[in-house]
Protein backbone atom coordinates (compact mmCIF):
# COMPACT_ATOMS: atom_id res chain seq x y z
CA UNK A 1 0.00 0.00 0.00
CA UNK A 2 1.45 3.44 -0.81
CA UNK A 3 0.17 6.91 0.61
CA UNK A 4 -0.34 9.44 -2.25
CA UNK A 5 -0.17 13.20 -0.62
CA UNK A 6 -3.08 14.90 -2.81
CA UNK A 7 -1.62 18.92 -2.29
CA UNK A 8 -4.09 21.81 -3.04
CA UNK A 9 -4.20 25.23 -2.99
CA UNK A 10 -7.44 26.65 -1.68
CA UNK A 11 -9.52 29.16 -4.01
CA UNK A 12 -8.60 33.05 -3.16
CA UNK A 13 -12.04 33.51 -2.02
CA UNK A 14 -11.51 31.71 1.13
CA UNK A 15 -13.63 29.07 0.57
CA UNK A 16 -13.17 26.01 2.56
CA UNK A 17 -12.86 22.45 1.39
CA UNK A 18 -16.04 20.49 1.69
CA UNK A 19 -16.39 18.36 4.96
CA UNK A 20 -17.41 15.30 2.74
CA UNK A 21 -14.44 15.41 0.01
CA UNK A 22 -12.81 12.26 1.71
CA UNK A 23 -16.75 10.75 1.05
CA UNK A 24 -16.57 12.54 -2.56
CA UNK A 25 -13.55 10.45 -2.83
CA UNK A 26 -14.10 7.41 -2.14
CA UNK A 27 -17.20 7.35 -3.96
CA UNK A 28 -15.57 8.33 -7.15
CA UNK A 29 -13.26 4.99 -6.77
CA UNK A 30 -14.07 1.75 -8.30
CA UNK A 31 -12.49 -1.75 -7.67
CA UNK A 32 -9.30 -1.41 -10.66
CA UNK A 33 -8.63 2.26 -8.21
CA UNK A 34 -7.26 -0.12 -5.36
CA UNK A 35 -8.55 2.51 -3.01
CA UNK A 36 -8.08 1.29 0.75
CA UNK A 37 -8.52 4.87 2.91
CA UNK A 38 -9.12 8.95 2.46
CA UNK A 39 -7.96 11.30 5.35
CA UNK A 40 -8.25 15.10 4.69
CA UNK A 41 -5.72 17.49 6.22
CA UNK A 42 -7.63 20.56 5.56
CA UNK A 43 -5.31 22.65 7.63
CA UNK A 44 -2.24 21.78 6.80
CA UNK A 45 0.13 24.34 6.33
CA UNK A 46 0.87 25.61 3.82
CA UNK A 47 -1.21 23.83 1.55
CA UNK A 48 -4.25 21.28 2.54
CA UNK A 49 -3.33 18.13 1.87
CA UNK A 50 -5.87 14.81 1.22
CA UNK A 51 -4.16 11.88 1.50
CA UNK A 52 -5.08 8.45 -0.74
CA UNK A 53 -4.06 5.33 0.34
CA UNK A 54 -4.27 3.10 -2.58
CA UNK A 55 -3.37 -0.67 -2.98
CA UNK A 56 -1.04 0.05 -5.16
CA UNK A 57 2.91 -1.43 -4.99
CA UNK A 58 4.32 1.10 -8.05
CA UNK A 59 4.92 4.06 -6.89
CA UNK A 60 3.84 6.01 -10.55
CA UNK A 61 0.74 3.71 -11.00
CA UNK A 62 -0.29 5.09 -7.11
CA UNK A 63 0.03 8.93 -7.98
CA UNK A 64 -1.53 8.80 -11.45
CA UNK A 65 -4.42 6.69 -9.83
CA UNK A 66 -4.68 9.84 -6.78
CA UNK A 67 -4.68 12.21 -9.27
CA UNK A 68 -7.21 10.46 -11.48
CA UNK A 69 -9.99 10.16 -8.39
CA UNK A 70 -9.43 13.67 -7.64
CA UNK A 71 -10.55 14.84 -11.07
CA UNK A 72 -13.34 12.36 -10.75
CA UNK A 73 -14.45 14.15 -7.84
CA UNK A 74 -14.12 17.74 -9.73
CA UNK A 75 -16.18 16.15 -12.13
CA UNK A 76 -18.69 15.47 -9.61
CA UNK A 77 -18.86 18.26 -7.87
CA UNK A 78 -17.56 21.37 -10.02
CA UNK A 79 -16.82 23.89 -7.55
CA UNK A 80 -13.82 21.59 -6.38
CA UNK A 81 -12.66 23.06 -9.47
CA UNK A 82 -11.71 26.41 -8.00
CA UNK A 83 -8.68 24.43 -5.81
CA UNK A 84 -5.80 23.75 -7.53
CA UNK A 85 -3.98 20.58 -7.92
CA UNK A 86 -0.47 21.52 -7.02
CA UNK A 87 0.66 17.77 -6.95
CA UNK A 88 0.04 14.37 -6.38
CA UNK A 89 2.86 12.69 -5.23
CA UNK A 90 3.92 9.28 -2.37
CA UNK A 91 5.79 11.15 0.38
CA UNK A 92 9.56 10.35 0.40
CA UNK A 93 10.44 10.46 4.33
CA UNK A 94 13.70 9.99 5.58
CA UNK A 95 13.70 7.34 8.44
CA UNK A 96 16.90 9.18 10.30
CA UNK A 97 14.68 12.13 10.59
CA UNK A 98 11.63 10.24 12.10
CA UNK A 99 13.34 7.68 13.97
CA UNK A 100 16.79 9.76 14.95
CA UNK A 101 17.75 5.65 17.76
CA UNK A 102 17.06 4.29 14.35
CA UNK A 103 13.53 2.98 15.53
CA UNK A 104 14.93 1.08 18.50
CA UNK A 105 12.67 0.85 21.42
Amino acid sequence: MLLVHLTLDPPSCGEPLPDDVAALIRGCAGREDGLEHVVVHASATPWPVIGVFLGHADLVLAETTAERLWWRAVARRPRLAAWRLRRAEVPLLRPEVLWPDGGQV
